[in-house]
């Protein structure tokens, strides 16, 4: 994928979205997150950044809106805990949690089983989660 220009009166800013592990809304900014800890703050909301990463990705989006207030790239999913009410996403060497709600891990789990089931594979395009009670908490 391309990265993605955001110019403000001010400022040009980049973002990498190959490098993007999760977006979080926070009122009407968003925090993108890099895999590798990195934070860049953006004053949009997240649904204007889930566009531009929907536009950037084309039909080889990677990345998932889970609810309203937070949007993964699948990529680097690693594990789902709903015991812990746990998201884990790692490259290999990078690890990032989320603490999210148990309802939109169950459904975001279940959607992913049924889609390996299914389709023989992951296709994030067969995912659809909502949850209107979510808590997000980075570890």
């Amino acid at each position: 994928m391309a990265n993605i220009f955001i110019n403000s009166r001010d400022i040009l800013i980049t973002i990498d979205p190959n490098l993007v592990a999760f977006v979080l809304a926070d009122g009407n900014y968003s925090r993108v997150l890099y895999i590798n800890k990195r934070e860049i703050s953006l004053t949009m909301g997240i649904s204007k950044v889930d566009e531009l990463l929907k536009a950037n990705g084309g039909k080889r989006n990677k990345f998932l809106r889970l609810g309203r207030s937070v949007i993964i790239n699948h990529i680097y999913l690693h594990k789902i805990d709903l015991l812990r009410q746990l998201l884990i996403l790692s490259d290999g060497r990078q690890e990032l949690r989320l603490n999210l709600s148990k309802k939109l891990l169950k459904s975001y789990k279940e959607a992913v089983v049924r889609a390996i089931e299914i389709k023989g594979g992951f296709d994030k395009n067969s995912i659809q989660i909502n949850d209107n009670h979510e808590e997000n908490n980075i570890g």
